[in-house]
């Protein structure tokens, strides 16, 4: 595919790294430096203009099967698809907006496919563990309602993989220590193991009841960690679920925005993150969660340690950079993708879904989920490669293990961590 991408800050560089070895991709962006660097390391076309100048697009392609506005300014984003629309054919626009009060606009006059708010993105993921309070990450997927579920396993009621796994329900596996492990019917479920579960929603939520005694029931009373864009969007989102916010934010012209912004269904306290004395004084230690909603992935992480410290059950630390993943892992952080690396993922995902196969990122992105519907009958072997292969048939679930015959209508999801997908692609 030709693909023309506008901005080369972290993300359009990270989307033009993951699609430049499949496919034709040029960059456009006014900073030079940024430019040299990606042409250093990336195949790729670059072109160092304004983005709101007509003259930046002269010699390109006459057709793009996608343009991607991903740089910091929205204006440039929504100008640029303005200026290639009447410039050269695209056939797909994914459009980067930060300021979610875009949200309500009706951008249909510049057949924009997608908008992305990626503030939004983060605090809707944050919003879906209201629901699944011991969960760690809760992901959706095409075609089917069954929801893919992580929880770190605390004193269990039970221990067996053949107590949990019904016709509705399926263990995926484990990361236990450094490894990932997919586990059988016969296998045994360890105290702090980070496990992973597809299933129907409902019947998941009494199930890591019993594999979780120890986080939250029920969250009420919520603590956020900064008054930023991000803290603010997920206050709005938790506030909608009539819940008690409290925004702990130590720069006094970012609480009094916030302040402003939330009036009085947040409270907002502008004070040191490090004053324990203060977050004792104000309850703050006896939150449901806490939620570390820094941009700097060290100040998260301290954040995360503090709020454990004090006793705080739930804590989710935003994950702003995939290379601090391993380590919040290793200090046992619940994690959940920054604004930036959610808006990377969900343009790879929006990309993939224009395909015959989507594809989707568990354990931080190590390890990959191809999904795709069948029309036709076909007999199938599993994989040889070491993975999990399901069959959603009818709303059941049917591990792939021996020979078998798909019926139109099937899904298949193929869970792996080499990123083949020949298997899936032949169906």
């Amino acid at each position: 595919m030709n693909i023309l991408i506008a901005g080369a800050g972290k993300v359009g560089y990270n989307v033009a790294k993951a699609l430049s070895h499949k496919h034709n991709v040029v960059i456009i962006d006014k900073n030079e430096k940024a430019l040299e660097i990606l042409k250093e390391t990336l195949d790729v076309m670059t072109i160092c203009a304004d983005l709101r100048d007509s003259r930046a697009y002269m010699g390109l392609e006459e057709k793009f099967d996608f343009f991607i506005a991903v740089t910091n300014n929205d204006e440039i984003n929504l100008i640029s698809t303005i200026v290639t629309e009447n410039l050269i054919d695209i056939e797909n626009t994914i459009v980067r907006l930060t300021n979610t009060s875009y949200i309500s606009t009706n951008f249909q006059k510049l057949n924009i496919n997608r908008l992305i708010f990626p503030y939004k993105l983060s605090a809707t993921a944050v919003a879906k563990l209201i629901e699944f309070p011991k969960a760690n990450n809760i992901k959706e997927f095409p075609f089917n309602d069954f929801i893919l579920l992580s929880l770190t396993v605390q004193k269990p009621e039970i221990d067996k993989v053949s107590a949990i796994n019904d016709e509705d329900v399926i263990v995926i596996g484990v990361q236990r220590g450094e490894e990932f492990l997919f586990l059988n019917e016969e296998d045994y479920i360890e105290e702090e193991d980070l496990l992973y579960i597809l299933g129907e929603k409902e019947k998941l939520k009494n199930i890591i009841n019993k594999l979780d005694t120890v986080s939250p029931e029920v969250i009420q009373n919520v603590l956020i960690y900064g008054a930023n864009p991000l803290g603010i969007e997920i206050a709005k989102i938790l506030i909608s679920f009539n819940l008690n916010v409290k925004i702990l934010e130590k720069d006094e012209a970012q609480a009094t925005i916030a302040a402003e912004l939330l009036g009085e269904e947040a409270m907002v306290i502008n004070s040191s993150y490090e004053d324990e004395e203060m977050i004792i004084n104000e309850g703050l230690h006896y939150s449901d969660i806490a939620i570390a909603a820094s941009l700097k992935d060290e100040s998260n992480i301290i954040k995360s340690l503090q709020a454990k410290k004090l006793g705080i059950k739930k804590i989710i630390t935003i994950n702003n950079n995939l290379n601090y993943y391993s380590l919040m892992h290793s200090l046992k952080l619940s994690t959940i993708r920054g604004p930036k690396i959610a808006a990377y993922y969900e343009i790879l995902e929006e990309i993939d879904s224009r395909l015959l196969i989507y594809e989707r990122f568990f354990l931080g992105a190590k390890g990959k989920i191809f999904i795709k519907q069948i029309f036709q009958p076909k007999k199938v072997t599993p994989p040889k490669e070491n993975n999990k292969t399901l069959i959603i048939r009818n709303d059941r679930i049917i591990e792939l293990k021996d020979k078998m015959e798909l019926e139109p209508n099937d899904i298949v999801m193929e869970f792996n961590f080499s990123g083949n997908r020949k298997w899936i692609e032949a169906l």
